[in-house]
Order: structure tokens, then sequence, then C-alpha cells
């Protein structure tokens, strides 16, 4: 069972709520980190065979278990590293076999069926146990596949992340919805222990720097990653589960994913990657063209590599990996501008003389309302000159070159055009990931793994002259583990991790914001345009059990989780205030019937132009909030 502690519950009480899950099952893998082989040994007739000696051994880490079949024959090795075995089976009066290439893959039981042939000890019978998966689960009611090292190296991933692997299921989105489970209900687990997000739990099959938001809105850490963004290279393998998970397996309804790191062996292990993505294979986007901007740049180079060995032979082990991303690339924006008429204090719309029908397009034509026409019009409230400084000068430095957005188009030119530009969304990303695992006796096994990141992720500006909310990443974690074979028939593991997510959303503005709704806006809207920024560490402990006794297999477990949230905000340290025409009187309905009774009648369809731009050309504020930080720190 898991037990989720806050900062505010004092341990004690967390422990006092623990409840161990007892399962009466061979097949029962405990916390996704391990895995388990059993099976059955019979004679040439299909007589179980009791009394056999069964020796399961890696030579490349110098692991070694053994087992003695029950008088039903059965055997069962669990908790044990997922990795390649050799299954070596003795007993009197039948030849020695030998399976190789024995695949325990994580998160899933391994049933093997061996019979033995009659004749001397000394007579060895090997046969390759590696002709592939066996792709029906019959042990117990999870659905999911394993996926290995040799596929996550050989299939193509996009930006190397392993979990895209993830939509290959049956039952899994391309957003990672699993069989109708929402993202933030997965559980994923490295080595055992909990890599999630504590506040979001969401994940994709994507990862977030390639997920550049649109229109500058904030960049969400974990929303599309864990924590530990994973290294394609460090990861041996990985299973998920898509429904009917094991009570052992997690703490979600949703997918379970289990992922274990590369560990070093006898043998020397290297490689060596570089990939690159250029410009000059893609083409510029039909928008772009029209408003002749040039094809936005991206430049992607992702390179890095891997070695692992022994340190002490057949006793001390080692793996680093390292993977590093640069892009260079930039994303097509379009903002809404003013056009130059607004500066001059203009209000211009399509509408044609009083008393002519004005349906009629024959009689429709641009007309302009000077600043002194609309003071006329408008006596109680009058244009604001400094509003109409302010629009001149975004209509000077951002000139309106996409049609597309706004009320005017490249034929009629009313107040509001779009202003496209491509906007610099650099990445830079780097990934570290080390392991060490020590022989501690033929019995106990130790390892440590640690993952190190520095990600910065460019976020999309509001204009080439404002600064970019950027995210800024520096996520670390590791695990310590310690796996007991106490006897053939009592195996304890262990693991002990600390997941801590750190990351700065940085804003674009540490003023006022004052917004001219449908008309202009000069920074970013909330929450983007202020800096959020959040530190959250998970400590998980784990600790798993198996008792063999006859033909069952037992495992007792427990899961503690202890997390702190500290979080600050600066989303409501200023001012905001906003000239929106819908919050006028009669929804802005006044402002266009006032201008319709003027000189010239408002045709058809535009009366939101007339009022979006007089709004602004007014520019009294409809909305206004005081917001104010007091030094306080919130902590969960």
């Amino acid at each position: 069972m898991k037990i989720q502690s806050f900062r505010d519950r004092s341990l004690l009480s967390a422990i006092c709520g623990i409840v161990f899950s007892l399962a009466c099952c061979g097949s029962v893998v405990a916390q996704s980190s391990s895995s388990s082989i059993h099976g059955t040994v019979t004679d040439p007739q299909g007589n179980v065979v009791a009394g056999a000696t069964i020796t399961l051994t890696n030579a490349q880490k110098n692991f070694s278990r053994t087992q003695t079949t029950t008088d039903a024959g059965s055997f069962a090795f669990a908790l044990i590293p997922p990795d390649q075995y050799t299954v070596e089976t003795q007993a009197q009066g039948f030849k020695k076999s030998v399976l190789t290439s024995v695949s325990a893959q994580v998160a899933k039981a391994t049933d093997l069926n061996i019979q033995l042939e009659i004749g001397n000890v000394a007579e060895t019978v090997t046969v390759s146990a590696g002709a592939g998966e066996v792709l029906v689960n019959r042990q117990d009611a999870t659905l999911g596949n394993n996926f290995v090292s040799q596929q996550i190296a050989q299939l193509p991933l996009e930006a190397r992340n392993p979990l895209a692997l993830l939509t290959l299921q049956a039952a899994v989105t391309k957003e990672g919805y699993v069989a109708g489970a929402r993202t933030d209900q997965s559980n994923v687990t490295l080595d055992g222990v909990d890599i999630n997000d504590a506040q979001t739990n969401a994940i994709t099959g994507t990862t977030g720097p390639d997920s550049v938001p649109n229109g500058g809105t904030q960049l969400t850490p974990g929303q599309n990653h864990p924590v530990i963004r994973l290294n394609a290279e460090a990861i041996e393998e990985f299973r998920v589960t898509t429904i009917g998970a094991n009570a052992v397996q997690g703490r979600s309804s949703g997918a379970q994913i289990a992922l274990v790191t590369k560990s070093g062996s006898n043998d020397w292990h290297g490689a060596l990657f570089w990939a690159n993505r250029n410009t000059a294979t893609t083409a510029n986007d039909f928008f772009n063209n029209r408003a002749g901007v040039p094809r936005p740049k991206l430049i992607r180079n992702t390179y890095g590599g891997a070695i692992g060995g022994p340190i002490i032979k057949d006793k001390l082990f080692f793996f680093y990996s390292y993977e590093g991303r640069k892009d260079v690339s930039q994303t097509g924006v379009t903002r809404t501008v003013p056009l130059a008429s607004m500066g001059q204090g203009l209000l211009r719309y399509v509408g044609c003389d009083p008393g002519v029908d004005c349906t009629a397009t024959s009689n429709q034509r641009v007309v302009s309302l000077t600043t002194a026409q609309l003071n006329a019009i408008f006596p109680a409230a009058g244009m604001n000159p400094v509003a109409i400084a302010a629009l001149a000068q975004a209509a000077s430095k951002y000139p309106a070159n996409d049609f597309t957005t706004g009320d005017s188009s490249a034929s009629r030119l009313l107040n509001t055009a779009g202003f496209r530009f491509n906007a610099p969304t650099p990445v830079t990303l780097n990934s570290h990931s080390g392991r060490f695992d020590y022989n501690l006796t033929s019995k106990q096994i130790v390892f440590l793994r640690a993952n190190i990141i520095y990600d910065l992720t460019g976020g999309v500006s509001q204009f080439p002259d404002t600064p970019a909310p950027n995210l800024w990443e520096h996520p670390w974690g590791f695990v310590a583990g310690h796996t007991w074979a106490i006897s053939n028939r009592f195996v304890n593991n262990f693991r002990y991790g600390v997941t801590r997510e750190a990351f700065s959303q940085q804003g674009d503005s540490a003023v006022n914001a004052v917004q001219f709704r449908f008309v202009f806006s000069p920074v970013l809207t909330a929450p983007a345009a202020r800096t959020l920024n959040r530190i959250t560490p998970v400590q998980n402990i784990t600790d798993d059990f198996s008792w063999v006794s006859g033909n069952h297999s037992m495992t007792f477990g427990t899961n503690i989780r202890l997390i702190s949230n500290k979080r600050s905000s600066f989303a409501n340290a200023y001012d905001n205030g906003i000239t929106n025409p819908s919050f006028y009187i009669g929804g802005g309905a006044s402002i266009s019937n006032l201008v319709n009774g003027g000189p010239f009648q408002v045709a058809p369809g535009f009366a939101s132009a007339v009022q979006n731009a007089t709004t602004a050309l007014i520019d009294r504020l409809s909305q206004y909030s005081a917001l104010f930080t007091f030094n306080h720190e919130w902590s969960i």
C-alpha cells in the first residue's frame, strides 16, 4: 500500500497507517523494479521431478541463486534484477539441462517449463531460450508490453524520448491517455522509485521542450514528462501496464510505467551518438510566405554517449551516460497590433452616408472619424491623448504585415491587423545519469543511481523586443537499493530514493500591465507574464519481502512517500488594467450605437470593430485589479 505524507503531518502518523499487501501467486513482481522466474521441472513423460537443483546465474555480473524443486516439481526466483540469465537444472538420473538467454523482464513474470532427458548427470543439454518474448500473459490479469534495450535503441524516437514508445500499444492515445484514464492518473517509476511530478503527475509520449507554447502561453514543467527526463541511452528496458495492474505495482488507477536503468558488467561497453536536424529540410508555412516572413529556423543537434564496465571484476561495476540537445529554433507568432491610423486618433470602419441603405455594398465605403469628431460624439469621456500616443508607438514599432488577424484585410485597412514574426525559442538540454552496482557478498547486492539535469527551454515572447518567458529546470534524483537473498526461501528488496523537481518559469515583465483588449497588449497575459518558481522534493521508501513456501510465493511490501512543495509566484504581485468593450454599459453596443448616430452609419457586421477601437481610444479602464504580495511562503 502506498502512503503519502505531507510536511505538516508527522512521520509517526504516516507509519501508523501502513498496511502490508499480501499476494499469494508466483507471478507477483514487487514495486515494478524487479522481475521473477518460476516454473516446473518434468521428465520426458510429463511427470514432475522433485528435488532437482535449479541454479540461476549471470556471469557478466557474478550473480547466482539456487533453488530446489518442491514435491510438485515447482521452483521460483523472486525479486531478481531484470536481465539475461542462464538456468541450469540437475537431478539424479537425468542429463544436466542448461537454458541460456533466459530473459527476466521488468514488472513481468517469466514462466519456464523445463523437461529433463534421461541420462547421466555428466551429460549436458544446452538450449537457447531467447527465441522471443511470449506476448500472451498467462500469469496474471495485467495487460501491457515490455520494451527492451534493443527496441529503445533502434526504434525511431522524436528527441530520443523512450516514453514515446508508450503510444505504440493498444488503448493508448498520442496524448498519453491510457485505456480512458487521463495522463495525470499514470504512475512512473525508475528503478522502483517514484519520479512523477507530485503536483501535476501528468505525462505524455512527447518531451516537454518539443511542446513549444502556442502564442506565448505558459510552459508547464512536468505536464509532458516525468521529473527525471529520461535519457534513452541509460534505459535498459521498461514495461507499460495499461490495465489490470497488480496491487504491488502502483498507487494510481491509470497506466503503470516501470523503467530500469542500465548497469555495468564484466565487459566494457560504450556508445557515441550525434543527430542533426536542419532548417534546410523544412518548408515555410503558407502564412509566413504570405506575410513575407522567412521560414522559422530549426537546427537541432542531439548528442551524447555512454560507457560502462567493471571497476573491480565480479565485484563493482559502473555505468555513465550523458545526453545533450541544443536547438537553434524559431516559432512563428502573430500578434494583434493597431494600425498607424489609430496612432493618429482616427476611427475607421465600413459605413455609409446617413439615410441610405447601408446593407447594400454599393453604398458602403471605409470612413474615418477624427479625434475631434469622436470627442463630439463622446463629450463625457473624450479620446485619451496618452492612449493615442501609446497606440502610435505600437504601430511604429510593430508594423502590420498579416491581415488574417484584426479587423482589417489586405484590401481594406481599418484599425487593427496582425504583426507576424519568428520568435526565437532555443532549447539547451543536459542530462547526466550514473549508476554503481556492488556485489557486497554472494547473497547481497547494493546499487546507487543518480540523475542530474540542466535544461533551458525558450518560451515565445510577446514581441521581438520583449523578454521571453523561458523555462529553467534543474531536477535531480537518486536511489539506493539493497537486495538480500537471506536464504533460498526469503529475499528482501529495499529502496530509498529522492526525486527533486526544481524549475523557474521566467515571466516577461515586472511592471503593472495595461491592455487594450482586441487591439494591443504590450506584454503577455498572466500567468505567463509573471515568474513562477517551484521546488518539490519527494522522498520514497519501499521495501519488499518475498517468501517462497512450497508451491506458493508470497510477497509483503510497503511504499512510503514524503512530499514537500515550496512554491513562489509573482502572478499577484502587480496591478493589471484592461479596456474591455464587453464590460461597458450595454456590452459595448452603446459605443457603436452612438457612433452610428454620428456623421456616418456603421455597416452591418462592423459594430465590433467600432466598439474595440473606440474603447481603446477612450482608454477608460473597464477592469482594474490592485494586487499585493505579502511576504508569506506556502508549504504543503
